[in-house]
């Protein structure tokens, strides 16, 4: 199922090494094809799912940036 938003990871751990999940500095750009794998693989993941018509989500992005 596609969906419609782009999904962020902001992680909580500092290994974010694997060249296989693409990145925004360090925040993990997750999709339909690597969120499981994610998941998986860190023990803590905060994931914000973006709505990329949503103003209120264009304006937290930066925020969620900074924190990560």
């Amino acid at each position: 199922m596609k969906y419609s938003f782009i999904c962020l990871a902001l992680l909580l751990a500092l290994s974010t090494q694997d060249p296989i999940i693409p990145k925004d500095g360090e925040v993990l750009i997750l999709t339909d094809d690597n969120f499981d794998d994610v998941i998986e693989l860190y023990p803590y993941v905060l994931v914000k799912f973006f709505a990329p018509w949503c103003g209120h989500c264009k304006k937290l992005a930066p925020e969620y940036i900074e924190a990560a």
